[in-house]
């Protein structure tokens, strides 16, 4: 039986394996869009498996592929930071059940949860650094 694949929150995308990630490295340098027989280019595999890499790519929701003459432009739907940001948080609630900056905070402190000025701290950090929601 297959093993389900991640679901990388709050994209909805699935997660790529190493060898997909690099293939979406190619990508990600051309947002405007890149050619399949330029992607085709750059790796060594027999063609029918970068095929079957840039399908399964398509497939997990992270490029948009139309067809032009014999070959498709694949163009990224969200950048790797966005997809890195994806990954990561998934790995940090999977790995450890953290779901917030203050939880990530604390561990990162060595603690289990931060006390009301260690709070307040991290608020001012991030209204001077403008994340704040």
């Amino acid at each position: 039986m297959k093993t389900p694949q991640k679901v990388l929150e709050p994209l909805g995308i699935r997660k790529l394996s190493n060898m997909e990630m690099q293939f979406m490295d190619v990508i990600w340098e051309h947002p405007e869009g890149i050619k399949s027989e330029d992607i085709y280019a750059q790796f060594g595999q027999a063609l029918g498996t970068k095929s079957t890499i840039l399908h399964r790519i398509s497939g997990k929701g992270l490029v948009t592929a139309v067809r032009s003459g014999k070959h498709h432009i694949y163009t990224p739907k969200i950048t790797k930071e966005e997809y890195m940001r994806a990954f990561f948080r998934e790995q940090l609630k999977q790995e450890f059940g953290i779901t917030t900056l203050e939880e990530l905070t604390a561990a990162f402190c060595g603690k289990s949860k931060l006390g009301p000025e260690e709070k307040k701290q991290l608020e001012r950090l991030l209204e001077a650094l403008n994340l704040k929601e």
